[in-house]
């Protein structure tokens, strides 16, 4: 039953990034629902089915965006190997926690994503100020959300 959540969870993360960032905007930014996601299962479940989750919902966003096809695939692995593999070291139970640990990691996500585009394009990938301040931000206050309802459908896999 817990492994027809984690498709369940899986598909519906999709769907709901889709929707929330094409029809639910706040001045044209939407939380990264997908990022998030992937580092509350990180956090719950491990290393190794954030980093699952984290390839294929990349993958999900290398198809649909335009710029540099498989990095959102590389960061987003990435996020659920760092985040699994420290949660034994921090405290993800509170909202605070949660909070803080979503802000550093979009805040890297972000860095990274420009590194990369540096690296391969020769041109930074940059989403704008706006993005750069406000999507940690945005990603934080909707964290507390997300944390407790991973948790609840998918617990320890």
């Amino acid at each position: 039953m817990k492994y027809l959540g984690a498709v369940f969870v899986f598909f519906f993360g999709m769907v709901l990034h889709w929707w929330w960032s094409t029809y639910f905007t706040v001045w044209g930014m939407a939380p990264h629902l997908l990022l998030i996601l992937t580092a509350a299962i990180s956090a719950s479940s491990g290393p190794i089915a954030g980093q699952c989750y984290g390839f294929m919902w990349g993958l999900f966003l290398d198809v649909i965006g335009v710029h540099l096809f498989g990095s959102n695939a590389l960061v987003l692995t990435l996020v659920g190997y760092l985040v699994g593999s420290i949660r034994r070291q921090m405290d993800v139970s509170s909202p605070l926690s949660q909070t803080m640990l979503v802000a550093a990691v979009t805040l890297g996500y972000l860095f990274s994503l420009a590194g990369l585009g540096l690296g391969f394009e020769h041109q930074a990938y940059f989403a704008g100020w706006g993005n750069a301040f406000f999507l940690p931000l945005l990603n934080a206050l909707a964290a507390p959300f997300v944390f407790p309802v991973v948790q609840s459908v998918l617990g320890d896999l």
